[in-house]
């Protein structure tokens, strides 16, 4: 992918993502609706939550005490993730005005255990002890293939 693409994608993100905490709230992306995706919820909020923890009983996730959230947007997930395992949290976005963000939001929750990089490429994946990512960011990634091969190295 050409890094005229990656900074087309970086400036879409920092000229919409007030907009999109604003529509979505702190989580930037959809909810869980129950297995058939008809169960219906009175509070998104509640929904997105769902899905994070949907996600960690599929991935049979109990335990973490270091979470890489790649494509972190404003940090929702990974604040989340954060608090409940008493994790480091290393979050890797595009968008400086995204990690502008996440990073006062982690000040205002209290959690120190938090850290921001920006990246366009999966370079940044090296192995950890107990690791959780979070791949919504794939589909900016050029060679997907190479990026889980890495990611499951894990």
């Amino acid at each position: 992918m050409s890094s005229e693409l990656y900074q087309n994608i970086q400036t879409f993100y920092d000229q919409s993502s007030a907009l999109w905490e604003s529509t979505w709230g702190e989580h930037m992306h959809h909810g869980y609706y129950g297995p058939t995706g008809n169960h219906r919820k009175h509070d998104r909020y509640q929904a997105q939550i769902d899905l994070i923890d949907q996600l960690l009983r599929w991935a049979q996730i109990e335990q973490a005490t270091a979470i890489l959230d790649a494509g972190c947007g404003i940090g929702g997930s990974a604040l989340y993730l954060c608090d409940r395992y008493q994790a480091q949290v290393s979050g890797v976005t595009l968008s400086p005005a995204q990690a502008t963000r996440a990073t006062e939001r982690a000040a205002l929750a209290g959690l120190s255990d938090f850290s921001w990089r920006m990246s366009s490429t999966p370079r940044f994946l090296t192995p950890s002890s107990t690791s959780f990512g979070r791949w919504k960011a794939a589909n900016t990634i050029p060679t997907r293939g190479n990026f889980f091969k890495k990611a499951i190295a894990f």
